[in-house]
């Protein structure tokens, strides 16, 4: 059900990002990732070795006649202890902005700095 749910926002967003970027002809979709611990793995069954949580933002290439479908094309991470909730982009998708559950404040992220 959380993949269906990530997966419907991408789309949403990749949708969104398409209309914007019709310039380009790209359709990319954003979505924020976070790694699990290993507790939370054992339904899979597998071994799982322990690593360090990591929180990130990727762009993700999603239009099927790219060369690059299906490809992270920008990732940018994010620290540890902040658990990214909710992302949105400003009309020219030049800034991220970003909440955080547990945290009041608004992060915002200069697309600029991270081509």
């Amino acid at each position: 059900m959380k993949h269906a749910h990530i997966l419907a926002a991408a789309a949403a967003i990749a949708v969104g990002m398409s209309f914007a970027m019709t310039a380009n002809a790209e359709i990319l979709a954003m979505m924020n990732y976070e790694s699990k611990s290993p507790d939370s793995l054992k339904a899979l069954k597998t071994p799982i070795v322990p690593q360090p949580r990591k929180e990130g933002i990727a762009i993700i290439d999603v239009d099927p006649d790219s060369a690059n479908f299906g490809n992270i094309l920008i990732d940018i991470p994010l620290p540890a202890d902040l658990i990214a909730h909710h992302l949105f982009y400003n009309r020219d998708m030049s800034k991220i902005y970003l909440t955080a559950l547990g945290q009041p404040a608004l992060h915002v992220i200069d697309l600029s700095q991270n081509p």
